[in-house]
């Protein structure tokens, strides 16, 4: 259990390594961290491995980012709105 943070504020469990699935229900991959911006305070996007990734589909050294506002759900499983076309992470 995290304890309640005195701002009210909770904190972001640890995702790496949660499986990564599209809405149509293919597994794009798996988490690996989160692109925050630290100007804003707010998380920008989701860094995902991608083991086979789809046709035309570029990947860099890190994955692929998936921009936060395409995340449908974060729990055991993290579930995107769609089928994004995606940016390769450097």
């Amino acid at each position: 259990m995290v304890p309640e943070s005195p701002t009210g504020i909770e904190p972001i469990p640890s995702i790496e390594g949660r499986p990564v699935y599209t809405a149509s229900g293919e597994r794009l991959g798996e988490a690996v961290d989160l692109c925050v911006d630290l100007n804003a305070d707010r998380v920008t996007a989701l860094l995902v491995s991608v083991e086979d990734p789809p046709e035309g589909l570029e990947v860099g050294p890190r994955g692929v980012r998936v921009p936060f506002k395409w995340i449908r759900g974060m729990a055991d499983i993290v579930v995107l709105t769609g089928d994004p076309a995606l940016e390769a992470a450097d």
